[in-house]
């Protein structure tokens, strides 16, 4: 088994401070850090090209978040789809790692369930269980949805599908969707509450600023 581990992460021009604390925190864990900077006319910061193991390019942002998936299919190894407004403990990917490993899924510190009444009504109000990467939980746990800031899975299990970084600001639905059509699980582990650190953004969030119409209709296709 291919034991290279890979890190994706997409980030805006807004958020440059906060990346630079993302990578800090990933540096001596990954092998590879693949970085999409969604600026469209504007240069790289500087200070990108001071981490030996970032390879950057500059997107105009037609894929938002999902970005961070482009690297995805074309690597092998371990797979880590990370935030640029999430602080990650220096243990991470070796503890996610042993959790692949052991699962042999995909593997999330954040997701839901919708274990409610058919069809559902709604994908950000229906959940029926929640779990945050931000506050604690106390099992590991299959989810239908999970979280794609927080996420890591090993090529041999699981490769995403192009329409999982293709759909702009959606990874984690149609990542789910891909999951469910290739019969791989996604487990939300335990953890504690302070064991990942946000970084509160300027801008508004993808989640914050998103309908979940077509969410709702995607998670229906799936969930019978």
């Amino acid at each position: 088994m291919n034991q290279t581990i890979n890190v994706g992460i997409a980030s805006l021009p807004e958020r440059s401070g906060s990346l630079q604390k993302v990578l800090d925190s990933l540096t001596n864990q990954a092998d590879n850090i693949y970085v999409i900077l969604n600026y469209g006319l504007q240069e790289a910061p500087q200070w990108i090209n001071d981490f030996k193991n970032v390879y950057w390019t500059i997107s105009g942002n037609e894929f938002g978040a999902n970005a961070k998936f482009t690297m995805s299919d074309k690597v092998k190894g371990y797979f880590f789809s990370c935030d640029d407004d999430l602080l990650y403990p220096n243990n991470y990917v070796s503890l996610t790692k042993n959790m692949i490993d052991f699962y042999h899924c995909i593997i999330t510190y954040h997701g839901k369930r919708y274990d409610g009444e058919r069809p559902i009504s709604s994908y950000k109000r229906s959940f029926t269980t929640n779990i945050r990467c931000l506050n604690s939980w106390y099992k590991n746990t299959e989810v239908h949805v999970g979280g794609t800031g927080c996420m890591g899975f090993h090529t041999d299990d699981y490769k995403p599908s192009y329409d999982v970084q293709a759909q702009k600001n959606m990874a984690d639905i149609f990542l789910a969707q891909d999951a469910h059509m290739k019969g791989v699980k996604i487990m939300a582990l335990a953890h504690g509450r302070d064991f990942l650190r946000y970084l509160p953004p300027n801008d508004k969030t993808v989640w914050q600023t998103s309908s979940d119409i077509v969410q709702t209709e995607i998670l229906n296709s799936f969930l019978k």
